[in-house]
């Protein structure tokens, strides 16, 4: 009986040292997420008009603000992975009432909410590159929607999530930012409107368009491989070489990419495929200097 006793004591303290380990995770993971995050004070141009809203829609397209936040921005619950995180668009038709230029800025493109929290499923690693007659265009086009919808919930990070965050597997868009990239290659003047275009790939392709392993967004030297036709179609339609669908391209890129041009998207291919013979080109000259 004393056995039994003794192991008892044991077991229960062995439940108290795991519900206290997890208590500190959680709390480490917590501070980590809602840490605010510095940003230096911006100043926009606030842009007015027709043809800046026109302009602002287009670069709303193109970013995919309406992907996640929603045809009216009332916002919605984007992705729903309890174990790792279910993320809310926020009600931007709401918010916007309240915030500055400047606090947009800030949230836009370095991943900054207004009230100082880091922003953690934010696709600032791609919107830092607009210029800030682009910035200014956008907001022009989002204050034109008004309010509509309730306030969304804030991000909820499980469990699954928390454990990514304490390694190091997840990271805030201040963090991702701070930690730089090497970015797009520059390709000459010949190249420059593709490059440009080429902005809107980095959200699922990476900063460099080498891939995202967690989206399963390849790296875009296979571009090179499509017919210019079969890119047109896949920018227009979502649907790859072969009527292939591709996930997450097929679903997005019909609203996103609809809004490009004959010319611009062979630009983009063009980009693409210029990109995939330089780094061919270093892969072969690297090979050729092995011993």
């Amino acid at each position: 009986m004393k056995f039994l006793k003794w192991a008892g004591y044991g077991l229960a303290g062995l439940v108290g040292l795991v519900v206290l380990a997890a208590g500190a995770a959680f709390a480490a993971s917590e501070a980590m997420i809602r840490w605010p995050a510095a940003a230096t004070p911006a100043v926009v141009v606030t842009a007015s008009g027709p043809d800046a809203v026109a302009r602002g829609e287009r670069i709303a397209r193109l970013g995919g603000c309406h992907d996640c936040h929603g045809e009216k921005l009332e916002g919605r619950l984007f992705h729903d992975d309890k174990p790792v995180v279910r993320a809310w668009a926020t009600n931007l038709s709401r918010a916007l009432v309240d915030q500055s230029d400047a606090d947009f800025e800030r949230a836009v493109r370095r991943g900054v909410a207004a009230d100082g929290r880091a922003l953690w499923i934010m696709p600032s690693t791609a919107l830092s590159r607009l210029t800030d007659g682009e910035m200014a265009d956008l907001m022009a086009y989002l204050r034109t929607f008004p309010p509509t919808g309730q306030t969304q919930p804030r991000l909820q990070i499980g469990p699954v999530g928390r454990v990514g965050v304490l390694l190091g597997k997840f990271h805030s868009e201040p963090a991702l930012l701070k930690a730089g990239a090497a970015g797009l290659d520059d390709l000459g003047p010949r190249h420059a409107r593709g490059r440009d275009l080429a902005r809107f790939c980095v959200e699922c392709h990476g900063p460099s368009l080498d891939g995202n392993e967690m989206l399963k967004a390849p790296d875009l030297t296979m571009a090179a491989s499509y017919e210019p036709e079969d890119f047109e179609r896949l920018l227009h339609t979502g649907i790859g070489a072969g009527n292939r669908k591709l996930g997450l391209m097929t679903a997005v890129s019909p609203a996103r990419f609809g809004v490009m041009t004959p010319q611009e998207v062979s630009a983009l291919h063009d980009y693409l495929k210029a990109r995939a013979a330089k780094r061919i080109a270093l892969a072969e000259t690297k090979g050729l200097s092995k011993p």
